[in-house]
């Protein structure tokens, strides 16, 4: 009886430090995603900033100046 509660603890103990480290690893990699969406998101504004500049430009002078961008 003790062999099996032993082994049987140390299946749940390997199985426990597995489930940590997939947690670690799935954490990371929704960082890195979490961080790569932000990037996306600024270059997207950036973009929109500088069509609206460019429309701007167009309707007043008929040119475009993204100098100050």
């Amino acid at each position: 009886m003790n062999e099996i509660l032993k082994d049987t603890q140390q299946q749940l103990q390997a199985q426990q430090q597995e489930l940590t480290e997939r947690i670690r690893a799935t954490e990371e990699s929704l960082m890195r995603d979490k961080e790569l969406y932000l990037k996306v998101t600024g270059a997207l504004e950036c973009v929109g900033i500088i069509g609206q500049r460019q429309e701007e430009a167009q309707s007043d002078v008929g040119v475009v100046d993204l100098e100050g961008i």
